[in-house]
């Protein structure tokens, strides 16, 4: 009888962990996320864009030991109103000494700056205040345009000009070999820019193959 108390009360601390802000081992959840997707300049809302929300687990090693890791991914498309919506998701962590990470999000558009940033309290309305704030680590873009969000969960982004500009601007798939059946939108959205820029099409499972099985002389 002793040793099932310790149990239930060691089970009921995982579930107090769980409700935190990090979840620890074995409980992952993030709640939903609502937005809207603007064009920078004239602020009307972009139909059709893919917004990514790049779920991932960290291993809870010491300093370098630790490594980051996309658990999964979910997508969604914007309607008329620019508006978007990802159900909240949770799961159990199969592997031990892991814990929940950063949740990241990748906002993109054909003809439009593509966003790479870790926007969950935006998306969640723990933050409101307006900024501009730069879409890449690119040191030719990231100095020309901005992003700025906007109230709760609004993000407005630039149109691009150039055609060096949409190319350096494509992004590549959050996961390159778990999850590919689950960024369907995006691959079809960037497929669709690449054929219009007159560049192959992306074949993301080629893509996982060479990843796991590279060509002789580049391993």
């Amino acid at each position: 009888m002793h040793m099932l108390r310790v149990l239930l009360a060691a089970f009921s601390l995982v579930l107090l962990a769980a409700t935190a802000s990090t979840a620890m081992w074995p409980v992952y959840h993030e709640t939903a996320f609502d937005g809207r997707v603007l064009d920078f300049d004239t602020k009307q809302p972009l139909e059709g864009a893919v917004v990514v929300a790049i779920y991932n687990k960290r291993s809870m090693g010491a300093g370098k030991g630790q490594s980051s890791t996309v658990i999964n991914i979910k997508e969604a498309l914007t309607d008329k109103e620019g508006k978007f919506h990802i159900p909240s998701y949770t799961t159990i962590l199969a592997q031990p000494f892991t814990r929940q990470d950063r949740t990241s999000f990748l906002i993109y558009k054909p003809g439009y700056a593509s966003v790479l940033l870790p926007l969950k309290n935006h998306f969640t309305g723990k933050t409101t205040a307006e900024r501009e704030l730069s879409p890449w680590y690119d040191p030719v873009l990231s100095g020309k345009y901005k992003i700025r969000l906007r109230g709760a969960g609004i993000v407005e982004i630039p149109r691009l000009v150039t055609k060096d500009e949409k190319l350096r601007n494509l992004p590549t798939l959050p996961d390159q070999l778990e999850n590919l059946g689950k960024q369907k939108n995006l691959t079809t959205l960037i497929n669709e820019e690449k054929k219009e820029l007159g560049e192959p099409a992306l074949d993301p499972y080629k893509v996982r193959q060479n990843l796991l099985n590279p060509p002789q002389g580049q391993k």
